[in-house]
């Protein structure tokens, strides 16, 4: 009980800091240096947050691991400035069988992705968790968000016997439903538009290509796919504190060298 309420409290600090991620410079700080270094914090605290999140989602099914790297960007004033950009890892995790009924793989060269329905829009997710509701739709464990089909959200009958075709036919005592919607994204590259909502599911920043027709996947029944996540970090978090805090002494430094650089100046 103690540690989900530590793990709790780490999450709700993670989300505090989001809003780093949308970070804007508007030159508040004039001196390149000290400019440097608050620079180098924040991205460094955004690391931090970021390795945070995926240790904490090592394993939950279908999370896809986040990153970023820093990046020095040229300004159009032609200086410089340190930031840092964020990334997804979309290479697949690995299988692993659950013999349950509702529990779908998708194998697309880590390119395919499950088709749900969220609050005013669609997301794509690896989570392939599923359940039945009260209406007995298909929808996802995590959040109950349907599962698309070709025909909408798929509701299933009355039956015993619940199988699943290779290209997501869905048949229950011997009857054809439906075929779940599957997303094939034709260029790895491309999923970098794609904006996380929680490591598991993803909604489009802008279009993508994707690839028409069964032929470019294979739904597995009664296995899911795990995390990505290949291993927590837990020393490359307390890496990137060391590296925020000496940022911060270096900038602490360079604002003292200032104030005596004034002082000495002032008739």
């Amino acid at each position: 009980m103690l540690k989900k309420i530590k793990l709790t409290i780490v999450f709700c600090l993670f989300l505090a800091v989001m809003p780093l991620f949308a970070y804007e410079e508007f030159d508040e700080v004039q001196d390149p240096g000290v400019r440097t270094t608050l620079q180098g914090m924040r991205s460094f605290q955004v690391h931090w947050s970021t390795w945070m999140f995926y240790t904490l989602n090592t394993h939950t099914p279908g999370f896809l691991e986040p990153g970023a790297y820093n990046s020095r960007i040229k300004n159009d004033d032609n200086s410089f400035r340190v930031d840092h950009v964020p990334f997804t890892r979309f290479t697949s995790g690995p299988l692993t069988e659950t013999g349950r009924d509702l529990d779908f793989y998708v194998d697309a060269e880590s390119k395919g992705f499950f088709l749900v329905k969220v609050p005013g829009t669609y997301a794509y997710t690896r989570d392939g968790r599923f359940m039945l509701d009260t209406q007995r739709r298909i929808v996802t464990i995590m959040g109950g968000y349907p599962l698309m089909g070709e025909n909408g959200e798929i509701y299933l009958p009355e039956g015993d016997d619940i199988s699943i075709s290779k290209s997501g036919a869905i048949f229950v005592n011997g009857s054809r439903i439906d075929r779940m919607k599957i997303v094939v994204f034709a260029n790895g590259s491309d999923m970098q538009n794609l904006e996380t909502l929680n490591g598991s599911f993803f909604v489009l920043t802008k279009p993508i290509p994707t690839l028409e027709g069964p032929e470019y996947y294979r739904v597995v029944q009664g296995a899911i796919e795990e995390s990505n996540v290949a291993k927590a970090i837990n020393g490359d978090i307390i890496a990137a504190k060391n590296y925020y805090e000496s940022s911060a002494r270096i900038s602490h430094a360079l604002n003292k060298s200032l104030t005596t650089s004034a002082s000495l100046m002032a008739p």
